[in-house]
């Protein structure tokens, strides 16, 4: 409580402090109505100018924590202004008072825009024939937006731009609104060689990098998905991703989590101007958080209807099929969308298993064929509103659910069983699992806005999600006899959850301070009808209370942060409706971040520290046992603790070249293990447990050079666990460091098409108490835009030499499963994607309890 006080009186006491220091957040405005603006928020000064006279110049500008002689600086930029300071007033008048203006839009090759770009306005008969002592007339520079207002009273000029690494446009034009100018790159050949302009590709952003995907090749890839699978550091697709050496992460687009990979296939990749790979995530999220992906988009722009349409189709064994369906509406501040999806897809896995379990006194040595299939059809809906009163006020609201048509998982496994060294048995099992169609929701909603210089972030989610499957299985066997296992299992999870962040500028930075609460109940059980597996009934009931603040500040060239979050986790576990004590915990704890980061130009330098949580999916708590054979089944672990670790990481980044290495301890790392069940009956269990401690070491470079049409993007990247198994009944330490290699080549065949192979390779290694086998993977793909880029076809292959296959060996106390497995990665597929009136979404919520919906 006296956290939440002190939080209060601090804002209190900031907003008197500060109060004529102002932050603003103007796009496309006209500089009338933002000195109007200005002059509301002023109590001690009174701004004075003729309103038709500034009305046609516009400004886009964001800034934070400035007096208002910076603020009017700042929006007055350069154009050609006097600004007269007399006591207690502020005189601001155009000093070219031509009734005239040429007023224009620059943007790059890519459409977007180019600020600092020089405009010159000259005489156009003289520069129309050739004159280099032609007469200069006028001139400006172009702002944040790409826009730019010159006064001029000549009715016909010759106009000039020219901006550093593109070709200087030259135009002869009326004066009057020319419309919009695009620049592009020049090219130069320097003994033979051609080179090009640039921008940097990465640079430090607060606990991480930041990857431009707006001025590169990236652009148009396709959609997000697409995008992430081939962004330095992440690996993965279809929604599940893996940052190197952190594990899986959050993904927010604007700030609004991502709750499926519809969400992602939904945003084109031409609608993102950047995506932030956040290795060190701060005191604002969640403590569970490993990392975090920020998809950061371009303004939308336009109004009315818009649509996005896309369909999927691949084959590896079977056909598989993806189609989306997205319709907007927006006018004004108002914005309302639906989406519809269908999902109709396969999976199989072909494994080979070998197994020795030394349960009590006999050895068991099995061997196992399990071929895996599995299919399903769903269809996913949602739809919002959201609406923006003003720059300052937006509120939202969105709801998403889904059908199950059909869900269902197949499996034949053969069993060959040897015991101390003679011929045991054989077993056929087969194993046919049906999920029903139960409620599966979520409601969110949302208010951002500004009240003064203070900002206000408030999110509130609710989501419910219930499951049921009837497992049958049926085993045959001559040596053991025949019997079926018939399993239900049902499930019932729900959640409520808030956040508020508030923000205010402070001195030459900005603090950051809320809470986060969610109440979780989950509800779990399974019956099996032939009393093979006991039953279960459990409940918990969880309940998260945070608290934290964070100050982020710039100093010349240096970023400073430093945050600390503050969680109280109350835990109250039940089984057939008996509370249990000693899963039902308490925890209190406190967790810190900090991080120095230097720029300058192309060079940036980061340094970061932070503390972080793992707590068990409810999954892993659960009391539920499922039976996998004879002599091994599967279990939760309600006893499990949750792992806390602390990380230091570095990044240096030069244009194009990227490095990241840190090191990480992890107190009561857990893991999955084989354990006893039943000595008399021989049974082995496999059941998460917790270990004393990990290390782990890793380094990560990335380098993305251009030469000409080929852009090749390399990652290398070694990692190593430093885990004593030997100490937990493993053989030998496991320690074995994993070395990797990507190389993403894109080759750019004209401006609307390109091809792209990936060549990627891991290398064998350890982790927990598992061997992983290296491994090898050729992917390539081509695409092609049409119809000014509103059609997109993309046609891929995956795994095309067949050898993504996977090779494991996990050892125990009590034995070792060696396991080689192959998910018919390699496949064939083809996108289409049309896009009419497309924009980014102005929906700003980021939703509430997101890592508690994980572990849900």
């Amino acid at each position: 409580m006296k956290h939440y006080i002190f939080t209060v009186l601090l804002c209190g006491l900031t907003l008197c402090a500060q109060a004529q220091r102002i932050s603003r957040h103007y796009q496309n405005e006209s500089l009338s109505k933002v000195l109007e603006d200005l002059n509301t928020v002023t109590s001690d000064k009174t701004i004075y100018f003729i309103y038709d006279e500034l009305e046609d110049f516009t400004v886009t500008s964001h800034f934070s924590d400035l007096p208002i002689k910076e603020a009017i600086r700042e929006v007055v930029g350069f154009y050609p202004m006097k600004v007269t300071y007399e006591g207690d007033k502020i005189f601001i008048e155009c000093t070219q008072k031509e009734d005239t203006k040429v007023i224009g839009h620059i943007v790059d090759e890519n459409g977007q825009p180019v600020e600092f770009a020089n405009i010159s306005l000259h005489n156009a008969i003289e520069i129309q024939n050739n004159d280099q002592n032609s007469t200069y007339i006028n001139g400006g520079v172009s702002n944040e937006n790409g826009d730019f207002v010159i006064p001029c009273k000549a009715q016909r000029i010759t106009l000039r731009v020219s901006y550093v690494g593109y070709k200087t446009v030259t135009r002869n034009v009326s004066v009057g609104n020319i419309g919009t100018i695009t620049l592009q790159p020049e090219t130069y050949m320097v003994k033979g060689v051609e080179i090009k302009g640039e921008r940097p590709q990465y640079k430090p952003t607060t606990g991480g990098v930041s990857v431009d995907v707006q001025h590169s090749l990236l652009h148009d890839i396709g959609n997000a998905d697409d995008l992430l699978s081939i962004i330095p550091m992440v690996q993965g697709k279809d929604g599940k991703f893996e940052v190197l050496a952190k594990g899986e992460p959050e993904i927010y687009i604007n700030n609004k989590k991502v709750r499926d990979m519809g969400d992602l296939k939904q945003l084109k990749s031409t609608d993102v101007k950047s995506v932030d790979v956040i290795t060190a995530p701060g005191a604002k999220y969640n403590a569970e958080v490993n990392a975090v992906i920020l998809i950061k988009t371009l303004k939308p722009q336009g109004d009315g209807f818009s649509l996005m349409a896309t369909s999927q189709t691949w084959k590896n064994n079977k056909w598989n099929t993806y189609d989306d369906l997205t319709l907007k509406y927006r006018t004004g501040g108002l914005e309302a969308f639906a989406n519809v999806a269908l999902d109709n897809g396969h999976y199989s896995n072909d494994q080979d298993i070998d197994q020795e379990l030394h349960i009590s006194k006999d050895l068991f040595s099995g061997s196992a064929e399990l071929p895996v299939r599995s299919s399903w059809t769903e269809i996913q809906y949602q739809a919002g509103l959201s609406y923006d009163f003003s720059s300052d006020h937006s509120i939202g609201l969105s709801f998403s659910s889904q059908k199950n048509l059909h869900s269902c998982f197949k499996s034949d496994m053969k069993q060959y069983y040897m015991k101390n060294g003679t011929f045991d048995g054989n077993v056929y099992l087969t194993t046919d699992i049906r999920e029903k169609d139960k409620p599966v929701w979520e409601l969110n909603t949302y208010y951002v806005g500004k009240i003064g210089q203070l900002g206000i972030d408030l999110n509130a989610t609710i989501l419910r999600r219930e499951s049921e499957e009837n497992n049958n299985q049926y085993e045959t066997s001559q040596e053991y006899g025949n019997r079926t296992i018939t399993t239900l299992t049902n499930e019932d999870r729900k959640m409520v959850a808030g956040k508020l962040v508030l923000t205010y500028p402070v001195w030459k930075g900005e603090l950051s301070a809320g809470s986060e609460a969610t109440s979780t109940k989950s509800r779990g059980g399974n019956f099996n009808l032939e009393n093979i597996i006991p039953e279960s009934d459990t409940e918990m009931e969880e309940k998260n209370i945070a608290g934290f603040a964070e100050y982020e500040l710039q100093l010349g060239l240096w970023h400073l942060n430093a945050g600390l979050r503050y969680e109280h986790v109350a835990a109250d576990y039940t089984s057939f409706g008996v509370w249990q004590e000693e899963p039902s915990r308490t925890y209190n704890d406190w967790f810190p971040n900090v991080s120095a980061a230097w720029q300058k130009g192309k060079w940036g330098a980061q340094l970061s520290y932070n503390k972080r949580i793992t707590r068990p999916p409810y999954s892993m708590l659960t009391s539920m046992v499922i039976y996998d054979s004879r002599i091994l089944y599967e279990g939760g672990n309600p006893l499990l603790r949750p792992s806390v670790r602390q990380s230091i990481d570095f990044n240096l980044t030069y244009s194009w070249l990227n490095f990241v290495t840190g090191f990480t301890r992890e107190n009561d790392f857990f893991t999955h293990v084989g354990q006893v069940y039943d000595e008399v009956q021989e049974i082995a269990i496999l059941r998460p447990d917790n270990f004393d401690h990990q290390d782990r070491v890793y380094a990560t470079l990335v380098a993305s050079p251009k030469f000409g049409f080929w852009q090749p993007q390399a990652t290398l990247h070694y990692y190593q666990q430093m885990f004593d198994a030997e100490r937990y009944g493993a053989p030998k330490k496991l320690n074995k460091p994993e070395f990797s290699f990507n190389l993403n080549s894109w080759f750019e065949i004209n401006p609307t098409a390109k091809a792209l192979v990936q060549v990627n390779y891991s290398g064998a290694n350890h982790w927990g108490f598992m061997y992983r086998g290296d491994k090898f993977q050729v992917n390539a793909r081509l695409q092609k835009s049409f119809l000014k880029g509103r059609l997109a076809a993309t046609l891929y292959a995956n795994d095309i030499f067949h050898t993504a296959k996977n090779k494991t060996t996990t050892y125990y106390a009590i034995g070792k499963t060696a396991q080689d497995y192959y998910s018919y990665t390699q496949s064939v597929g083809l996108t289409l994607s049309y896009n009419f009136n497309v924009a980014g979404s102005k929906y700003r919520g980021t939703g509430a309890g997101n890592d508690e919906r994980n572990r849900l």
